[in-house]
């Protein structure tokens, strides 16, 4: 049925507040959701970027439920994304959270800052 048990609002609603439509769950593309991942913690829609990836992260997983719920996928795919999101969230030790944000916006910062200059990021570590 490709999703749809809330008539789309979940994924409507991940546009409206973040600027992104939810197309991808945890487990059916984990590269391409850390792409975005990371992005919304550079975007920062929210003013916080902790509280902005939290919220995409609800929604990646609303949408995997509703996928799972309209028979797109199933249900073990939808526990697979609970325990993947769970992971993320409630396993990781609070340090490693912030820290783990704080490395993706000042890379981002960086790579902004080398682009201004028209300089390359440097790829090798000699002195």
């Amino acid at each position: 049925m490709s999703g749809g048990c809330w008539n789309y609002t979940n994924d409507s609603l991940a546009n409206e507040v973040l600027g992104y439509y939810i197309d991808v769950d945890y487990g059916l593309d984990s590269v391409r959701h850390d792409k975005n991942y990371k992005q919304v913690i550079r975007d920062n829609p929210l003013g916080d970027p902790e509280i902005s990836a939290l919220v995409y992260d609800v929604f990646c997983l609303l949408h995997s439920y509703d996928w799972a719920e309209s028979g797109d996928t199933d249900m073990d795919d939808y526990q697979r994304d609970v325990e993947i999101f769970k992971s993320r969230w409630f396993k990781k030790a609070r340090k490693d959270q912030i820290r783990e944000i704080i490395d993706i916006s000042t890379e981002n910062l960086k790579d902004n800052l080398y682009r201004a200059f028209g300089c390359k990021a440097e790829t090798s570590s000699e002195p």
